[in-house]
């Protein structure tokens, strides 16, 4: 039996088989290429104000027998007490509040007045909550107070002076820019903070109706 001979392969042959295998890791190079652009484009912005929302509830987790009100940070995994808060200096900052909450017999006008915010504005949205309030229409309203009638409570920086009536049951949004570092008292000033219903209890301790803001 004779033995087998390798196979020459011409110039030719093997010039084709380069081309075939440069065209190849071109494609190659090129999908990725194409992939990383797609991807980058696709990424989301991470322009944009800091934003922060909270929730005001009822809330019976005080005692077994009394409901009270609480404000909590909500983030992606669900609600945290607000106890400390944190927040950019020099930022523009997105706070949205719900309420989840009805309007709070005594409240006066006076505590109604928006300050500290940038336009001295809220921008209110309500029917948050399914509580059949009797409350006019005001959707997508800018308003600098809100009458003593419809006010649940109030978040409040004192130090810095802002004060952000919360509407019982509406969704607001409002805009800070804070120039001021330190960390400073937020209060919560009807009923909870220093009204006549206020200033004991559950109303005292941090992360319900009143806590800090640090800001950085």
């Amino acid at each position: 039996m004779e033995n087998a001979q390798p196979k020459r392969v011409s110039l030719k042959g093997l010039q084709c088989l380069i081309l075939v295998i440069s065209a190849g890791l071109i494609g190659a190079l090129s999908l990725y290429y194409g992939l990383q652009v797609r991807t980058a484009a696709s990424a989301p912005s991470q322009t944009g104000p800091f934003r922060l929302t909270l929730v005001e509830v009822m809330d019976t987790g005080w005692n077994s027998s009394t409901a009270q009100p609480q404000f909590s940070i909500l983030g992606p995994n669900g609600t945290q007490p607000a106890a400390n808060i944190l927040l950019p200096a020099h930022t523009l900052i997105q706070l949205t509040i719900i309420s989840y909450d009805t309007p709070t017999p005594g409240s006066t006008d006076s505590e109604g007045k928006v300050t500290g915010t940038v336009g001295g504005a809220v921008y209110l949205v309500n029917g948050t909550s399914a509580m059949g309030m009797d409350v006019s229409q005001r959707w997508g309203q800018d308003v600098s107070s809100v009458p003593g009638a419809i006010l649940a409570h109030t978040f409040s920086i004192p130090q810095l002076g802002i004060n952000i009536p919360v509407v019982g049951g509406d969704l607001e949004i409002v805009y800070l820019n804070l120039d001021q570092t330190g960390t400073f008292q937020w209060v919560c000033l009807t009923p909870c903070g220093f009204g006549a219903m206020g200033a004991n209890g559950a109303m005292t301790a941090p992360g319900w109706m009143e806590g800090q803001v640090t800001v950085y």
